[in-house]
């Protein structure tokens, strides 16, 4: 039966391919293109595979080895009885960097930090090149990092009441290469993390690839629901949990003292894992006790310098509990084998200096003049966030998703994200976008990007 011959076939989706043979991966690229164009939402329901097979004429092996793929990228999954759903949290799974169409756009999706800083780590560069043996940092080093590294990494810490022996200082290659680490150093295939309902997607890929399931908590107003996460505990085989405690990354929530203990109570009741995410830590003024300090041998905590200093400095610091610091200094030898020596040294030079303290002040200074434009624009919407945020995350009326305004918003010329990008698992959320403004060139773009939206929310 020729492909797409029969326009009338009852099925729920028929996937316009021009060849299949017998490559499955044909049948997985329409798949996913479907998905990011709109034409499949999540929770879709797909065809039972014998009819997709006979729909593209390829053998049913085909079909099954197609959905597999789709399962192993996290875009489809199947229920004994019920058959095979476009995953709830599917949008979660796609780049969010992809750069598709967004320079007819105003970017407010994928979260740049401020660029205008840049001009420090040029000169550090500069000052490196003519005052330093510029070769040594061009040769193989330690792989947990050199101990002049390490001690600025000290230092770093420091600012977020962390003392810290040097011991236990691991410098890495950002947060996504942190979380590669972390998993794969400590947990298996099968192994339970909990987290947050909606959350940084990219400790969902990772955890996706390895095997590692992420169970949702929800919340309670702004906060985690602790009996919800206490029931958990107590049913489930929970190994682990992730957090984000200051600037949570997407709905920019912060705990309060409070709940940070009573967490901490609970993964030390329960002896989990604790990964805490501080990427957005250095936005919080006055700072919040890190859970890690409360729980030292249990807690990894993880501390990058791509949005606080630059983007272009993959360079992050690890504080690894003492139970745990062979395990992650072998997991970072495999993946890794060192972080680059030369990001660090100018990293290093950056903190040493003081320079570093300087350009995190400008970017707060910078985000608090942007955030009172979008307070100025958005005054009739409930905007999570404070003047320090890199990030906001608008609440939407009833009647949108957050797919939707997503979509339309970009036909009009602003990228957005929608809170479906972000789910873990089956969690439900009232409709909301994720405003990167830290994102736009400057603050005229910023302005257009808001007026625009406003309009789209009228």
């Amino acid at each position: 039966m020729p492909i797409n011959s029969f326009e009338d076939y009852p099925m729920t989706w028929k996937p316009h391919i021009s060849k299949t043979g017998d490559n499955p991966l044909y049948i997985a690229n329409a798949l996913e293109r479907d998905v990011s164009n709109g034409q499949l939402n999540p929770n879709d329901k797909l065809p039972p595979q014998r009819e997709l097979a006979d729909y593209l004429d390829v053998n049913l092996s085909t079909i099954a080895r197609a959905f597999k793929l789709c399962t192993a990228k996290g875009l489809i999954s199947g229920e004994v009885g019920r058959g095979t759903y476009v995953a709830s949290d599917v949008l979660s799974n796609l780049p969010m960097l992809d750069q598709c169409g967004i320079e007819l756009c105003i970017n407010l999706g994928a979260s740049h930090p401020l660029y205008e800083q840049n001009k420090y780590v040029v000169d550090t560069l500069k000052h490196i090149v003519k005052k330093y043996n510029i070769g040594s940092l061009l040769e193989y080093s330690e792989t947990s990092g050199r101990m002049k590294h390490k001690q600025s990494g000290q230092l770093w810490f420091s600012q977020f009441g962390l003392n810290v022996p040097e011991e236990q200082v691991l410098i890495t290659s950002g947060l996504q290469n942190s979380l590669a680490i972390i998993l794969t150093s400590l947990f298996r295939f099968g192994d339970k993390i909990v987290t947050n309902s909606i959350i940084y997607p990219g400790i969902k890929n990772i955890a996706n690839s390895l095997g590692i399931q992420l169970i949702p908590i929800p919340y309670v107003g702004e906060r985690v629901n602790i009996d919800y996460l206490v029931q958990l505990c107590k049913n489930e085989k929970i190994k682990g949990i992730y957090l984000i405690p200051d600037h949570h990354n997407p709905t920019t929530i912060y705990m309060n003292e409070d709940e940070r203990n009573q967490l901490a109570s609970i993964i030390k009741q329960y002896s989990l894992i604790c990964i805490e995410d501080a990427t957005y830590s250095f936005l919080s003024a006055p700072r919040y006790t890190p859970i890690t300090s409360m729980i030292p041998e249990q807690s990894i905590y993880i501390s990058t310098v791509s949005n606080s200093l630059s983007a272009g400095l993959r360079v992050a610091f690890l504080l690894m509990p003492y139970p745990y610091i062979e395990k992650l200094k072998r997991g970072n030898s495999d993946i890794n084998v060192m972080s680059a020596p030369l990001e660090v040294e100018v990293t290093s030079q950056l903190i040493r200096t003081g320079v570093a303290q300087r350009m995190m002040q400008e970017k707060i200074i910078c985000l608090q003049q942007r955030n009172k434009l979008v307070d100025k624009y958005l005054s009739d919407y409930k905007v999570r966030g404070a003047l320090n945020s890199q990030f906001r995350w608008l609440s939407l009326p009833l009647k949108w998703t957050g797919k939707q305004f997503e979509m339309i918003a970009k036909e009009k010329g602003v990228q957005v994200f929608g809170c479906e990008r972000f789910l873990v698992g089956s969690a439900v959320v009232e409709p909301a976008v994720r405003l990167a403004i830290s994102t736009p060139k400057n603050s005229d773009d910023l302005e257009s990007g808001l007026q625009i939206l406003k309009n789209l929310l009228k």
